[in-house]
């Protein structure tokens, strides 16, 4: 196809004017043209870089075998693409996510390759970021409780390193009472994850208020409303298991189900409990609704965001069959998968 001047002079826009790095070289990999974003990245100019071989920006981190099947591709299928880690003219290191294709012509002969490339410092950097502030995340969660009267078990399963989910305790020992709660603020990443760190603040500071349950859930709910983002909102759950008076006391906030087994006959495998509750944020002058179940040895529950929930509908588990042990083993296993598409957490509690 044939090309007039002035199509030609856009097409050489194009390239001048392309964020990415555009390298192409003939058929024998001599470079005939770079555009000044490739300078930019690698600080090779245009006049150092024609008639060399791309192996100027080689970086020395890979192995043969890297190269070889690069080559391999491009041969068999006429194009790679990967992360790879290059070097620019000053001898810096940098990681790029690169695309090579072989241009043939009419007659199917190899006449250049055309490289196409992304600086993946900058990304390199926050991913970094991210994954250490996921890991202090994960850090500064509540180990699992153990008492002899009551064993708590966690399931945390970041989708993308860091988590929208939370949950916090604070054990009464006087009273025997562990009083905590599930976060799950909508949404993933940084912006959720600073979310649940202020109401994880907001739970410390109420949790020790000799008031019912759902008052303070009222009062989070209320200081959340100038916390959270005007589009944003977050489900909990919020609770209290007294070990001393044999009871369970919960309060809905957008986490409306939990699963729930008694030791009674009559009564065998998990039932789920479910309760109307609306989520936090959403009207700072919400009421909400305090429930009790009773507890012997042998009973338990699980509360669970949507992460898991969503699949233990989804693939119709058989909670009637079921004991807090195998289930909380067969969300476990879900992790092992890609099964999860969600922020995923569990909090499986027995009373021994």
């Amino acid at each position: 196809m044939d090309y007039d001047q002035s199509t030609q002079h856009i097409f050489a826009q194009v390239f001048e004017f392309a964020q990415e790095g555009i390298c192409i070289t003939n058929a024998q990999g001599d470079i005939i043209y770079v555009n000044p974003a490739f300078t930019k990245t690698t600080g090779f100019t245009l006049e150092e870089a024609l008639g060399k071989n791309p192996r100027i920006l080689k970086s020395g981190r890979h192995s043969y075998g890297f190269y070889t099947q690069m080559w391999r591709d491009l041969t068999k299928k006429g194009q790679w693409q990967g992360e790879i880690w290059n070097k620019r003219k000053n001898g810096e290191i940098y990681p790029e996510w690169l695309n090579i294709h072989a241009v043939r012509d009419e007659k199917a002969i190899l006449t250049h390759y055309v490289s196409i490339f992304r600086d993946m410092t900058d990304e390199m950097l926050i991913l970094k970021e991210v994954q250490l502030a996921g890991q202090i995340q994960k850090n500064i969660l509540r180990s699992d409780f153990s008492d002899e009267h009551l064993r708590m078990r966690s399931i945390y399963l970041p989708y993308h390193h860091l988590s929208g989910d939370y949950y916090d305790y604070r054990w009464d020992e006087k009273n025997r009472i562990l009083k905590g709660f599930l976060f799950d603020v909508m949404g993933h990443g940084v912006a959720a994850a600073l979310q649940v760190t202020a109401l994880r603040v907001l739970f410390r500071q109420v949790v020790g208020r000799k008031i019912p349950l759902a008052e303070k859930v009222e009062w989070v709910n209320h200081e959340a409303k100038s916390i959270l983002p005007e589009d944003s909102f977050a489900a909990a759950i919020f609770f209290d298991i007294d070990i001393g008076q044999g009871k369970f006391s919960y309060v809905m906030a957008g986490i409306n189900h939990l699963l729930y087994y008694s030791s009674e006959r009559g009564q065998p495998g998990i039932r789920v409990l479910s309760q109307p509750g609306l989520f936090l944020g959403i009207s700072e002058h919400a009421e909400f609704e305090e429930h009790e179940c009773s507890l012997k040895a042998g009973d338990g529950m699980i509360f669970l965001t949507d992460g898991f929930y969503d699949l233990v509908q989804e693939k119709e588990c058989p909670l009637q069959v079921m004991t807090i042990e195998s289930t909380m083993h067969w969300l476990d296993s879900l992790s092992t998968g890609n099964e999860l598409n969600d922020d995923a957490t569990a909090l499986g509690f027995i009373c021994c």
